[in-house]
């Protein structure tokens, strides 16, 4: 095996060990807790919680899995003290066998062809319960979990980082070993082979050839060959955490233009990377790039994307709420993506209580060391490949 293809970050084969079970079940604990003290806030006695993004938080990272309608997905009860799997009888064996064994859950069960409506009515009638989709005279309980669920516990923070090498370890070896040539959909089925042999779901992959990334933000992949550069970007999802990052490759020096959009694009990288921060709100980072880009080829860019998004439980999550920036918390992820023209400059980021932690830093991969505002940064830089594709 190649030293590029070879697996890292992915879970361990086999059972998990009896410390991390441990450790997953204190956190789920620690959370049932928080849980209770918005149940108290709100007079309920219980919540259902039945969105993706709450019932992985909850349950600190089940997977649902299979071909499986909105309907019947599994859901969590809890009032705070004790908690519930809600699930099909199709789910029950694997759920508990796979997902939940020792920690801590009961078992609430519909029988496939009956459906889950009348589960939830059985455990809801007569009493005040909250959830987190509309039913009629139920209180919505979503505007108290969010600011739960965008701050990542230790337990989360370890599975996030360790998905973050997978995610950048995947992209860059792509990067090293595409042949020119291939095509955006050839690049991106490399690329979503070596997430899931890392044990990672591709959520979303981005391949934009000879900088068709200037035309489309969003890029996606098509038939389009790559001739002379590419950026390859990818969301990997694990436990029902997301981690975005993205990389550079040209075959032989590239074009003036594209060489100075990405150094562009590099600046601004180590920029908003010097606003993270706590208390911190995307404003100052929207400023900075229309100083950056004032007066160049690319001056109008910053109206053309978002500067970042909130990661984490959410593959994107706007930083902005109602118009309003919200204020960035110790232990958020965010992802900052600098578009410039057709480069870009793409990873995960930690805020921590003293600026930033990066979640896919480079590994082997040519990086720019960078000090902006008392802040150093090493950036991926583009690499260089020769023309004929052989690394």
């Amino acid at each position: 095996m190649a030293p590029e293809d070879q697996i890292t970050g992915a879970e361990p084969d086999g059972p998990p060990t009896a410390d991390l079970i441990a450790r997953r079940r204190a956190d789920i604990d620690a959370k049932q807790e928080l849980v209770a003290n918005v149940l108290a806030e709100m007079g309920c006695e219980a919540v259902v919680v039945l969105m993706p993004a709450h019932l992985t938080w909850i349950t600190a990272g089940l997977n649902v899995r299979g071909l499986i309608a909105d309907s019947e997905r599994p859901s969590v009860y809890t009032n705070g003290r004790q908690r519930w799997l809600l699930c099909s009888n199709v789910d029950t064996q694997r759920l508990f066998e796979e997902e939940l064994d020792q920690l801590g859950f009961q078992l609430k069960e519909w029988v496939w062809d009956g459906g889950r409506s009348e589960l939830l009515y059985n455990i809801t009638a007569g009493r005040k319960v909250a959830a987190d989709q509309p039913f009629p005279n139920v209180p919505m309980v979503n505007d108290r979990l969010r600011p739960l669920l965008r701050v990542l516990s230790t337990y989360e923070q370890e599975q996030y980082r360790d998905l973050g090498r997978a995610v950048a370890n995947a992209v860059e070896a792509t990067a090293r070993t595409i042949l020119r040539g291939d095509t955006e959909e050839e690049v991106a089925g490399q690329l979503g082979h070596r997430l899931l042999r890392r044990g990672t779901q591709p959520a979303a992959l981005s391949v934009a050839a000879d900088g068709r990334g200037a035309k489309f933000r969003r890029a996606g992949f098509t038939s389009a060959p790559v001739t002379h550069t590419c950026v390859i970007q990818a969301t990997g999802q694990r436990n029902g955490l997301f981690v975005t990052a993205a990389r550079t490759v040209s075959f032989g020096p590239p074009p003036d233009e594209y060489r100075t959009a990405f150094d562009l694009a590099l600046k601004l990288s180590a920029i908003y990377r010097s606003y993270t921060a706590p208390q911190a709100i995307v404003a100052p980072v929207a400023e900075a790039t229309g100083m950056i880009l004032a007066g160049t080829a690319f001056e109008f860019d910053a109206r053309l994307s978002q500067p970042g998004y909130g990661a984490g439980r959410f593959a994107a999550d706007e930083l902005r709420r109602a118009g309003a920036d919200e204020l960035l918390v110790a232990g958020q992820a965010v992802v900052w993506q600098p578009r410039v023209g057709p480069a870009a400059c793409v990873d995960t980021v930690l805020v921590t209580a003293t600026g930033h932690q990066p979640v896919t830093p480079p590994t082997e991969w040519p990086f720019k060391r960078v000090t902006v505002r008392g802040v150093a940064t090493d950036v991926p830089d583009l690499l260089v490949r020769p023309t004929s594709g052989v690394t």
